[in-house]
């Protein structure tokens, strides 16, 4: 019998996609202009040290990616 079973491709992770800076620019703005639960997620952004903050990201990628400009990427 003969498996041929193919993994499924990993979505694009939010840090291989933008920068650091619009990481942070998206974050300012979601602090500014968004809900409460995205301003805490923000907040939390700021506080977090490196791994933290790619567990953020990874948890909360769409979030953050809804304050980029576009054209930004």
């Amino acid at each position: 019998m003969n498996n041929h079973i193919k993994a499924m491709p990993r979505p694009m992770r939010v840090l291989d996609k933008y920068t650091n800076d619009q990481l942070h620019k998206a974050a300012q703005k979601m602090q500014e202009r968004g809900g409460h639960f995205a301003s805490r997620i923000a907040e939390a952004y700021f506080y977090a040290d490196l791994s933290n903050r790619r567990k953020l990201l990874d948890a909360f990628g769409d979030l953050f990616e809804r304050f980029i400009e576009k054209g930004e990427s």
